[in-house]
């Protein structure tokens, strides 16, 4: 039963972290130039972008202008889908192209809003974590060691990660599309129609993006414990 406490707990911990580490991530967009330079993302644009049958000579635009404008994509989407249609490049008689069709927008609006939905999920899981923390307050009961928390941590999500390994990252991928997204919503976008899917090498970029946010989250939980062993009464009782 302690066991499942302490799982339950540290797992509360890690869900309400996810919000801050995925602002900080949101702010340095990602930290897409990085990517871009290691997972092959010129040359894919270099590949698919002439292929597309909606936009024209994205290939010969600057890495510059591919990082502000995928920074744009982030900006909108935190801003509930504004500013979208603005996206724009030039092609190579200098007109002005709108980077995302119809369809895109709409995916990325419906994005806005699955994050506004989340917001409320993880609203609630955050209540059901300060409770945790005021009856672990009033037992006056102390946290694992840092070290028995990282290994309990790092437990859950390798057993988390041989479970998804063994359903199929690219069926769980679909699958959590589907049940996220309207039906009539276009999610999945073929390279050769989408400017949006060759920038983001998707779902390479996704994976980058889903690790990051793992790491980054997994510290902020840390540190969040380590302040809640200092402050809950009986710290030093498990070391």
């Amino acid at each position: 039963m302690k066991i499942l406490f302490w799982g339950l707990f540290l797992i509360l911990c890690f869900v309400v972290t996810l919000p801050a580490s995925w602002w900080l991530l949101a702010k340095a967009d990602f930290a897409y130039g990085y990517v871009y330079d290691h997972a092959g993302i010129s040359e894919h644009i270099a590949r698919f972008a002439p292929k597309n049958i909606y936009r024209h000579d994205f290939e010969n635009t600057t890495k510059e202008k591919r990082v502000e404008l995928f920074g744009g994509i982030v900006k909108s989407i935190q801003n509930k889908g504004k500013g979208l249609e603005q996206l724009h490049y030039l092609d190579n008689k200098g007109r002005t192209n709108r980077l995302l069709t119809d369809a895109e927008i709409t995916h990325l609006k419906d994005v806005a809003i699955l994050l506004d939905k989340a917001s409320l999920v993880l609203g609630v899981c955050l209540l059901l974590w300060l409770t945790l923390v005021f009856f672990l307050r009033y037992k006056k009961q102390a946290l694992p060691s840092i070290k028995q928390q990282l290994l309990s941590l790092l437990f859950i999500f390798l057993v988390i990660t041989v479970v998804l390994f063994a359903m199929g990252l690219e069926n769980v991928f679909n699958q959590l599309h589907i049940w996220a997204f309207p039906k009539e919503h276009q999610w999945f976008f073929y390279y050769e129609e989408s400017l949006m899917s060759t920038m983001m090498k998707a779902p390479d970029l996704f994976a980058y993006i889903a690790l990051m946010w793992f790491i980054v989250s997994l510290l902020l939980t840390m540190v969040l414990c380590s302040v809640l062993r200092r402050v809950l009464p009986g710290a030093n009782h498990f070391d």
